[in-house]
This record gives C-alpha cells, sequence and structure tokens, in this order.
C-alpha cells in the first residue's frame, strides 16, 4: 500500500477518519467514486493497518472483485487519494485557525472590490486584536494583517492622493519583524547550549543598536527580549539578570502563561552563571514558586519532565524533603512526553530517597530502570557514583568511574560540550577526592570511620582540591564534592 498515505491514516483520530472520509466523498471536492470505495476500504482496517491484511492485493480485490489484480491501476488511485488526503489536512488547518479564514476574506473582498463587506469583516479584525494581552504572540500578526489589507484596500481605491496605510503597515512590519527575529535569535543562542551546534546569527548588533535607540512601550515582548538577548550574549553579567527579573515582574499581568514560562526558563537557565553556589539553589526555588503563584508551571495540566526534575532538584538540595515529596506524589502522573514519565518518576524519587540518606532504596529504584535517554543515563550513572562512594564502597566506584568516563566520552558527539565538560569534571573530581583517601591506609580507616584525614599533607592536599572546586565553573553535583571535601 501507498506508505505516506497508510502513515497519515495512522495519525488521524477516529473522528478525524469519519471526516476525511465524508470530504472524499463530496462531490464538490472528489468527483470520483472509486477513491471513496478506496478509502473506506482501507479505513476499514483501522486502527492497525496491518501489512498483512491491508495488503495491495487484499485492498484491489475489495474494491474491483471481478478484476485481476493490477498494480500500476492501484498505485495511481493510492497516489490520487493522497493527493485529497493532502488537500484534506489543509481545510481542517484552515478551519482550526480563523485567523487565516479572516485573511482570505479580506483579501477576496479587497480583489473584487466589495466595499461593506470588507470594512464589516475589517470591524471584526479590529475587534479581536483589541481582546489580546499586549504580550499575546499572536497580537503582531493581527496588527500586520490588519494594516497591510488597510494598505492593500486603499491601493485598489487609490486615487493619488495621501499616504494609503503604507506608513503604518511599514510600522506593523517593523514590530512583527522584532519580535520574530528576537525570539529565533534567542532561541538559537539557548539551543547552542544544549546541543552540538553552532548557528550563524544575523542582525544581532544592528537590532541592538537600533533597540538601544528607540523603544516600543505598546509591545512589552519587544523591551523583554531584548534583554533576554543581552543576558545570553554576557551571561556573567548581573544588571542583564536582574533587568530581566524586574522588567518581567513588571509586564507579567500583559503575558499568557506559555509566553512567561519561556522567560522564566531564560532566567533559570542564566541564574547559575550570577549567583555563587551558595545562593543559586535559593534563587532557582524562589523562580519556581513565584510561577507556582502564577499558574504557569504547567502547561495544559502537564509538566514537561525536564522542569520536573529541575524542580524536585533544586528543592531537595535545600532540604524541602516533605514538599518535594508531595510534589512527586501529586504531580508525577502529568509528566510529559509520556514516554520519559517512568524514567522521570524513579529517578525524581530515587533522588528523594538519597537526600534522605536512604542510599539502599535509592540504588533499588535507579537499578528498575534502563534509561534510553542519554540525559537520564547520565542522571543515574552520576547518582550511582555518589551513592557508591556514601556507601564507602570505593573499589566498585574506581571501576565504575572507569567506564563513567568512557560513556561521557562517547556522548561527545551527541550532547552540547558544555553538558560534556559537566559531568566529566565531576568524575575528574571524584577521582581526585578518591584518590587521596586512597593514598595511605590511615585516610582510608579515617574515611570509613567519618573522622577528618590525620595527615597534615592530606589536609594540605584536601585545601588544594578545594581551591580547585572553588575556582571551577558550575558543573554536576559541585557542591555535593565541596562539601565531602570540607567534611574531611
Amino acid at each position: 500500500m501507498h506508505k505516506k498515505l497508510i502513515a497519515l491514516l495512522r495519525t488521524l483520530s477516529g473522528i478525524e477518519q469519519e471526516k476525511m472520509l465524508k470530504f472524499v466523498q463530496s462531490p464538490y471536492f472528489n468527483e470520483r467514486e472509486d477513491l471513496s470505495q478506496l478509502l473506506a476500504i482501507i479505513l476499514s482496517f483501522s486502527p492497525a493497518f496491518d501489512a498483512s491484511e491491508c495488503s495491495p492485493a487484499a485492498v484491489f480485490s475489495a474494491l474491483f472483485p471481478h478484476r485481476a489484480f493490477d498494480k500500476t491501476a492501484l498505485n495511481k488511485l493510492n497516489s490520487s487519494l493522497f493527493q485529497l488526503a493532502e488537500q484534506f489536512i489543509v481545510l481542517e488547518q484552515l478551519q482550526q485557525d480563523p485567523f487565516e479564514q479572516i485573511q482570505f476574506s479580506l483579501q477576496f473582498y479587497t480583489r473584487k472590490r466589495l466595499e461593506r463587506h470588507f470594512e464589516a469583516k475589517m470591524r471584526q479584525v479590529k475587534s479581536n486584536y483589541t481582546k489580546l494581552q499586549q504580550g499575546d504572540p499572536q497580537r503582531a500578526r493581527y496588527q500586520l494583517t490588519i494594516e497591510k489589507q488597510l494598505a492593500e484596500w486603499m491601493i485598489s481605491q487609490d486615487t493619488r492622493m495621501g499616504d494609503v496605510n503604507l506608513q503604518l503597515y511599514n510600522t506593523a512590519l517593523d514590530e512583527f519583524f522584532l519580535l520574530e527575529k528576537l525570539s529565533l535569535l534567542n532561541a538559537m543562542i539557548g539551543r547552542q547550549k544544549v546541543i552540538n551546534w553552532t548557528y550563524e546569527l544575523s542582525w544581532v548588533d544592528e537590532i541592538l543598536a537600533h533597540l538601544s535607540a528607540k523603544d516600543y512601550p505598546d509591545w512589552p515582548a519587544i523591551g523583554l527580549l531584548k534583554q533576554v538577548l543581552l543576558l545570553q550574549k554576557e551571561p556573567d553579567q548581573p544588571q542583564h539578570y536582574f533587568q530581566l527579573k524586574r522588567l518581567l515582574k513588571q509586564q507579567a499581568q500583559h503575558f499568557p502563561a506559555m509566553e512567561l514560562r519561556g522567560f522564566f526558563t531564560y532566567l533559570e537557565n542564566a541564574a547559575k552563571n550570577i549567583f555563587p553556589i551558595s545562593g543559586y539553589f535559593e534563587e532557582l526555588f524562589a523562580l519556581y514558586q513565584e510561577q507556582l503563584e502564577l499558574g504557569v508551571l504547567f502547561q495544559h495540566g502537564k509538566i514537561h519532565h525536564t522542569l520536573f526534575k529541575n524542580i524536585v532538584l533544586t528543592g531537595l538540595e535545600l532540604g524541602h524533603f516533605a514538599w518535594i515529596a508531595t510534589f512527586i506524589k501529586d504531580h508525577h502522573g502529568k509528566i510529559i512526553p509520556l514516554t520519559f514519565r517512568k524514567d522521570a518518576y524513579f529517578q525524581n524519587l530515587a533522588n528523594l530517597h538519597y537526600y534522605q540518606k536512604e542510599y539502599s532504596e535509592a540504588q533499588q529504584l535507579l537499578l528498575q530502570t534502563n534509561p534510553t535517554d542519554i540525559y537520564y543515563k547520565l542522571s543515574q550513572k552520576s547518582l550511582l557514583a555518589r551513592i557508591y562512594f556514601e556507601n564507602k564502597e570505593l573499589e566498585v566506584l574506581n571501576s565504575f568511574t572507569n567506564t563513567f568516563t568512557k560513556f561521557i566520552f562517547d556522548q561527545k558527539k551527541k550532547i552540547a560540550p558544555a553538558k560534556v565538560e559537566s559531568y566529566r569534571l565531576f568524575v575528574n573530581f571524584l577521582r581526585k577526592l578518591c584518590h587521596l583517601i586512597e593514598d595511605h591506609p590511615d585516610h582510608i580507616e579515617a574515611f570509613y570511620k567519618d573522622l577528618p584525614l590525620p595527615q597534615f599533607t592530606a589536609q594540605n592536599k584536601l585545601q588544594q582540591l578545594k581551591a580547585q572546586l572553588d575556582a571551577s565553573p558550575v558543573f554536576y553535583s559541585k557542591k555535593w564534592l565541596l562539601e565531602r571535601v570540607e567534611r574531611m
């Protein structure tokens, strides 16, 4: 069978399949009865569309019971049906986007010079526009359409006098461009930080120079996106961070929940470059609590698995065990995508037990899953390394860090260099600490008895290790390693 057609049909719900059948049966869109019959036959194999049952020969026999199998004829029918399916998708998408319908109506009325129709539809567009929040991403799109369609209408009626709305159209286009371009630049810079990829960033300096000379008070998103761009260009400059935070607090009421969540994400990602390790988690947890109060952490009642994990780890670092236990219990069923839900639940629950020093329970939970995602594998291995250290299983830990190092090296082409470096620093510093412990029998004995390392030389080396840790950038479990060094 037609692979693209079957793949498309598999994605449609039962209701959508029924609507598509009605579409193909409509003589306005299709006058061929054989195509309607073909679709009905194929849909009878839904939802599995099993290849052995829905075979070309079986479908052809059902469609033409008295004809010998003709593969070429069936292929032509399938291709024609697939073209109809694509038309159906376009119509469905159009019906779900009233704004596009309005645009087409205005263009038609302009072309046909139907003045009363045009004016009535334009009043509707302007009414819809006034209902949008200042930070709604659809607002710039509406404004651009209003000014563009008005310009085209006035040009069609042109008496060669006046502006014909070109100036307002130009202004709306500038505003739309700035919003789209700033959003794209920020997304590209952010993406570079999590994957091993480099984008060519255009217009950055020109846009920042323009925005330093001109404000857009009616478009708060422009000011916020500009501040995000400055923060991403100079991530270690506190003034950019705090200015974004101030602007976000002042403008929050103008933005839908999803847009607000996006701006908070930039603050969360930047906080590690602004705050020392001692204050980083307090700031991060405060940002999460503020979003809970604003109702923006959960989008349509769901929460992304990475955000869920970040909230849990932040709360655990601050010792909010009861709060985190309740959070996991109440919300783990809301984690998306569904494919990550099981791994996210077990790893976060394991982290809760680990922080409560219930190491056996944490290890048992970790070993119940075999994550396929690289980042979950990295998290699993990192937590296991910490558990082996806390259980004083140095021999096991030494063997484990060897395989862990190789695993990190193997991911160099798959994840962002910053992520590779973070886990590499963790393993390297952990190895240095283990080597120091194993350097002398007295050190090992003190370690097993939870006593300070007895020798002056050892204490000097510990201070050197602590200085190296303090001087290093924030990396996975840096705070934990500092605490272990200071405890010795």
